[in-house]
């Protein structure tokens, strides 16, 4: 996590992608650029060459590429983030993220337990 990180994004620092393009083509200059769209929280935006996690305070429209989105139910560990942690990122099916969003949910109501973890082949690693 790069430490220019804020509520409006979460900078990530690792390795460059590998566009398929050599250009946004009539969006723009950089192969991250394409027409404006929406902005989910929790997009993974690429601005440039940059990914971002956006934040609850960050952009709702943009032209930039968002190829993937965190889970409702793991963005609160995005404010647990400091400068330097590595971040993981895990594919998880439709039914896993609904199961997990249940389990947070109902953990969070009852006050019972504690907050379920991602499926084995699924977990968001973090480490300082």
């Amino acid at each position: 996590m790069h430490y220019q990180s804020d509520r409006t994004g979460v900078r990530l620092v690792g390795p460059k992608p590998e566009w398929a393009r050599k250009d946004g083509g009539e969006a723009g200059l950089h192969p991250s650029n394409i027409h404006d769209n929406a902005y989910a929280i929790g997009s993974i935006d690429f601005t440039g060459d940059m990914p971002i996690l956006l934040g609850p305070d960050g952009p709702s429209l943009g032209g930039f590429v968002c190829p993937a989105v965190t889970v409702e139910a793991e963005r609160w560990k995005l404010g647990q983030l400091k400068a330097g942690d590595t971040v993981q990122f895990r594919r998880l099916t439709l039914d896993q993220a609904a199961a997990l969003e249940t389990a947070t949910d109902r953990a969070i109501e009852t006050l019972e337990g504690s907050l379920p973890a991602l499926p084995v082949s699924a977990r968001l690693n973090r480490r300082s």
